[in-house]
Parts: structure tokens; sequence; C-alpha cells
């Protein structure tokens, strides 16, 4: 900020000494500070854009890196949900192994219980 007060306070004792009537240095510092101006708002501009890319961009990485973190949650959840699954199947199975084996053992002994009276 000092240096750009430095510049007005040079730009504003040149005009000032200037050998032009007071219109024409009135005129001159009007259309100096109007240029000055126009150049503070061009970099304000140019900021503001910078800044709009810059959070855009970051909003882009931040929802790709959340959507490769949500592909890995269902991925992790679908694998469990298959070990569970196949759990279960695991368990369905053995009892229904196991049943069959009761009913056959049970079907033996009443063939040798039956075979033993005759």
């Amino acid at each position: 900020m000092s240096f750009l007060r430095g510049i007005l306070a040079g730009l504003a004792i040149g005009y000032l000494t200037a050998p032009r009537s007071g219109k024409e240095t009135r005129d001159q510092l009007t259309k100096n500070v109007n240029d000055l101006q126009s150049q503070w708002e061009e970099g304000v501009s140019q900021v503001k854009s910078q800044i709009d890319r810059l959070a855009g961009n970051a909003e882009t990485k931040v929802n790709q890196y959340a959507d490769k973190a949500e592909n890995k949650f269902d991925q992790y959840k679908n694998e469990a949900k298959s070990a569970y699954n196949q759990n279960q199947a695991k368990s369905a199975y053995n009892n229904t192994v196991d049943d069959a084996a009761d009913a056959t053992k049970s079907g033996i002994n009443k063939a040798e219980d039956a075979l033993k009276l005759n």
C-alpha cells in the first residue's frame, strides 16, 4: 500500500507543479485516477477469476476423491455381504447334510430292527 501511495503522491506533485492551467491539471488528474481505478478493477476481476477457477478445480478433485472413496466402500461392503452369504450358505448346506445323515442313520436303524424281528 505504501508503494501505491508513493506513486499517487508523486503523480499529484508532478501534476500540481506542471505548467498547465488548473482545468487541464484537474482533467489530467481525473483521467489518471480513472485509469488507476480501471486497472485496479481489472486486477481484482482477474484475481476473482483465478479464485473461481481454483475453487472449481478443488471442487472437481474433492468430488473425484469422494467418488473413489464411495466406490471402495461399496466394494468392501459387497465383499463382506458376499462372505456373509457364503457362510450362511455353507451353514445351511451343512445343516441339510447333517439332517440327511441323521435321517439315513435312523432309516438304517429301523431297517436293522425290522430284520432282527424276522
